[in-house]
């Protein structure tokens, strides 16, 4: 998966997650309730952004919304380095415009 912040200077702002990354990262974000799926609409980010059929946009309010209620410590993760660099992600892609994600 690819993601790059809305603006960004074509030097940083961007990430590329492997599968299992992106699913435990999914994963806890679900835990920590900052995500949402079809069936049950919430605030936060909705996941079928996170697993797109053509580009999409991850808007900086579902980011804000998703960070008001994030926990720095993870639920499910083992990987602490890998949700502290997610949410630092995530609060870039809110001050530079949402996160542009591709397939």
């Amino acid at each position: 998966m690819n993601l790059w912040w809305v603006r960004n200077d074509g030097i940083g702002g961007h990430v590329w997650l492997a599968p299992g990354d992106l699913l435990s990262l999914r994963g806890e974000m679900l835990a920590q309730g900052i995500a949402w799926e079809e069936i049950e609409p919430g605030s936060g980010i909705p996941l079928r952004k996170l697993a797109p059929q053509d580009q999409d946009v991850i808007t900086a309010r579902e980011i804000e919304e998703a960070l008001a209620a994030a926990s720095r410590e993870p639920l499910t993760l083992s990987d602490r380095s890998l949700w502290e660099d997610w949410l630092a992600f995530l609060e870039g892609g809110r001050a530079r415009g949402g996160i542009l994600v591709r397939p």
